[in-house]
């Protein structure tokens, strides 16, 4: 395999704040894009968790001065392999500073509410004059038109709006939100996708793009099924909790110690077949209420109570491999620190080991793809706050060192906020 990374001839300025923004960029830092986080000194990402009272204490290596906003696992934990530095873009010098990172980069991708933009004065016309091949990516919450544009928001809030959280939840209860925000992972994804469609349409036309992408419609098209369910044939769908509208049994059932479960699903009366061949119970792929998919829906009280006598007594780890051998689609249900030492992650080895001066060693999720030629990697743990600004306007813009020592005495850029 190449050692070379396929997106190492890039260099992308990136204003993306908190979870799918950053994703966003994060899967471009480790494909080989060289990524410039910008953040303000002022206001630095909100995923550091803000200037809370230090308890200053030392890095791991024994230096002074770890700070909270440095050791925030969420930062980290979205942020590696790329540049870190400051800028004031309220001042004419930062947003200058800004403008000419932009004329030597490829793509500038943001994530802020619609207004933010344009108070900088950065819309995607006015970075064409500075780079007339420039991408910009923008992910507001709600896109950068239409009503909804200028509200803020997060997956908290994207999850509902897109229509998905009336499906989460129990027939006889109200609508849920997951809990995970997980619209921002799905925004994050597609708009990684989407900067590649762009990033080969310049290579191709010498052309560059805006793109507009709303994380609430993004989000629904995870629910497009339904969607049409509703507007083709009127029915609105119900809340179902665990249950499918086509397999039965589908669900989680308690197995054998304290908050131990398993996922099953299954697909099709072959698999039902195999299933009770497992459990021991090889009449119950003849009975007529569950010889059928219909007859296991429509039974699907009675079956999960058969299921949940079955489960009870049975390892979940050891009861899953049986039935995926019988390929039955079967998971335990992991606590969060089991999932690092699930077997499938080992073999693939999609977690990595990074260093972080601010907190030692830790293992972090890395791209969950793998191409064969150029596989993409964690370079480099997130970076501290402002930790390459002087590096980055020195080498990228040719900033002296009394114009950066100036910048930096202003507040404009520097690592240290000052707030010790």
């Amino acid at each position: 395999m190449s050692p070379k990374l396929p997106l190492e001839h890039l260099r992308a300025v990136v204003l993306t704040q908190a979870w799918a923004g950053a994703l966003t960029t994060q899967f471009l830092a480790n494909m080989g894009a060289e990524v410039i986080q910008v953040e303000a000194l002022a206001r630095p990402d909100v995923w550091r968790g803000g200037y809370a009272p230090h308890n200053r204490g030392q890095y791991p290596n024994g230096e002074p001065g770890a700070r909270p906003y440095d050791r925030n696992a969420l930062f980290n934990s979205v942020n590696t392999s790329k540049l870190g530095i400051t800028l004031d873009l309220n001042s004419q010098e930062g947003k200058g500073q800004l403008m000419d990172l932009v004329s030597a980069s490829d793509l500038l991708a943001e994530n802020y509410s619609a207004r933010v933009i344009s108070n900088f004065g950065l819309e995607y016309p006015t970075l064409r004059q500075t780079n007339p091949s420039i991408i910009m990516m923008r992910m507001p919450s709600f896109g950068a038109s239409g009503p909804y544009s200028m509200y803020p928001g997060n997956g908290g809030t994207t999850e509902p709006m897109s229509g998905i959280s009336s499906l989460l939840g129990y027939p006889d209860g109200q609508p849920m939100n997951s809990g995970t925000m997980h619209t921002d992972a799905i925004s994050g994804m597609v708009g990684f996708a989407a900067l590649l469609i762009a990033i080969r349409h310049r290579a191709r036309t010498g052309e560059g793009q805006y793109i507009d992408l709303s994380q609430q419609e993004t989000a629904t098209t995870y629910i497009t099924d339904r969607i049409l369910e509703y507007t083709i044939g009127g029915h609105a769908p119900q809340r179902m909790g665990n249950r499918d509208s086509r397999m039965a049994p589908h669900g989680f059932y308690q197995c054998r110690g304290e908050d131990s479960w398993i996922a099953i699903a299954v697909r099709s009366d072959s698999e039902w077949g195999s299933l009770c061949e497992v459990m021991g119970k090889p009449e119950l792929a003849t009975d007529p209420r569950y010889a059928t998919a219909e007859g296991r829906l429509r039974h699907a009280d009675d079956l999960d109570l058969v299921m949940q006598g079955w489960t009870l007594t049975l390892d979940a780890a050891e009861t899953s491999e049986l039935l995926q051998l019988k390929n039955i689609p079967a998971s335990p249900v992991l606590k969060a620190l089991e999932v690092s030492e699930l077997p499938q992650h080992i073999s693939r080895g999609f977690f990595e080991t990074v260093d972080h001066p601010a907190t030692g060693p830790y293992p972090i999720a890395g791209p969950p793809f793998r191409l064969s030629a150029t596989p993409g990697r964690i370079r480099s743990p997130s970076p501290t706050l402002g930790q390459h600004s002087e590096i980055v306007l020195k080498q990228h813009l040719g900033v002296g060192d009394a114009e950066y020592a100036d910048l930096e005495s202003q507040g404009i850029t520097g690592d240290d906020p000052g707030d010790e």
